[in-house]
């Protein structure tokens, strides 16, 4: 195995990565605002919107990550007329793919939490925004860190797909390195360290939030 093509093609490889740490960090922010949103709507929204939350999660959790990358990168420019930039579309892809599942943790999370707090909050005089403001929401998103953080390391990894509609993230980088190079066996190892350790950080930060901010049961 000669190590030496990783070293000298390191560069473009990190810069690779950069990308792929830059697209999760963006996605993982916009991602759990519109997945939080989506799932309050899910939850208590006016039944319309209810309805229309719950169609749109289950179609996206019905569908393949590269499908919707493929929607929003083919499909969507033909109805509007407007392209966008590869990054673009997966920035936008991912956020709607990955704010589904969210979507759905919320509503998990939202429901973990006594009914009895809310009854306690309208009966103290608070309305019913600032009940589920400083009261369920908060509880909620505690009891969803292990969820949360669950899904923010599938995302590291759903990154490389983005490959596919020409974005060069880490995998899209160590694609064109092989097809360089081909070395094919030392760029799957770099891979497979490069992702493991990314997502292992992930984790173990998930882990810490979780034991710091669990809810004693």
């Amino acid at each position: 195995m000669d190590v030496a093509v990783i070293w000298n093609n390191l560069p473009y490889l990190a810069m690779g990565l950069a990308v792929t740490l830059q697209t999760a960090a963006l996605v993982i922010v916009a991602g759990s605002v519109f997945g939080l949103a989506l799932g309050l709507l899910r939850s208590v929204g006016p039944r319309p919107l209810r309805v229309a939350a719950m169609l749109y999660i289950e179609f996206i959790r019905g569908t393949p990550l590269l499908v919707v990358l493929f929607i929003i990168y083919f499909a969507v420019p033909a109805l509007i007329g407007f392209r966008f930039t590869a990054y673009t579309a997966a920035v936008i892809g991912f956020v709607a793919f990955i704010g589904a599942y969210i979507a759905e943790d919320c509503r998990s999370g939202l429901a973990s939490v006594p009914k009895g707090q809310a009854e306690a909050g309208l009966a103290s005089g608070l309305t019913r925004g600032q009940v589920m403001r400083l009261i369920i929401l908060p509880q909620a998103i505690r009891r969803m860190l292990p969820a949360l953080f669950g899904q923010f390391v599938r995302l590291v990894k759903f990154t490389s797909v983005a490959s596919v509609i020409g974005v060069t993230e880490l995998t899209g980088a160590a694609l064109t390195v092989n097809a360089r190079e081909f070395r094919p066996l030392e760029i799957i190892i770099f891979l497979g360290f490069a992702y493991f350790v990314l997502c292992l950080l992930l984790s173990q930060l998930g882990r810490w939030l979780n034991r710091r901010y669990a809810i004693p049961q």
